[in-house]
């Protein structure tokens, strides 16, 4: 995506790139290839599955990763090299593991920019989807929308997930 691109849709260019960047990154050590499908400023929750992370640095803020539960166990089937076929203790670990990874991949990103990052929280797995997340004057906020092509076309709705990451301005 160009920088003409994101600034005409009112998105932070660098939290897009890192975002994209960061998701792509986190997924390879699950030897997972998402393709990015789209992008937005609005946080988009329309999945029953949510790991979010808290990351503090030159600014606060979070990183959601939305999900149907059939993503969320492809993905957890990819990182612990077994098929799961329904939700345990074993794969929402890894699926709060897949959050942490792309969290920390994306904190890199964001390195040499504004919104340098230090730390990240322990992921956080939220059941439930459809629900509104209010953020405070300031805060700049990017959902990026992905594929994952590897998932049976049968599921289509299932191959898309979004990571949206939410910070707080840094203040002079």
């Amino acid at each position: 995506m160009t920088e003409l691109t994101s600034n005409a849709l009112s998105i932070q260019h660098s939290l897009l790139q890192a975002v994209i960047a960061g998701t792509n990154q986190g997924l390879e050590m699950a030897a997972v290839a998402p393709t990015s499908v789209g992008a937005s400023r609005l946080t988009q929750t329309r999945r029953e599955i949510s790991v979010m992370v808290g990351l503090v640095g030159d600014s606060n803020g979070t990183l959601t990763v939305n999900m149907s539960q059939r993503a969320m166990l492809y993905l957890a089937s990819k990182l612990l090299f077994e098929e799961q076929e329904s939700i345990s203790e074993e794969n929402v670990d890894a699926i709060c593991e897949v959050g942490n990874m792309i969290a920390g991949c994306t904190k890199e990103a964001l390195q040499d920019t504004d919104y340098r990052l230090t730390n990240i929280s322990v992921p956080s797995l939220i059941f439930g989807a459809n629900y509104n997340v209010h953020f405070t004057r300031g805060i700049d906020s990017c959902t990026v929308e992905f594929e994952l092509p590897d998932m049976p076309y049968a599921f289509y709705d299932d191959r898309i997930f979004t990571t949206t990451i939410s910070l707080l301005r840094r203040i002079a």
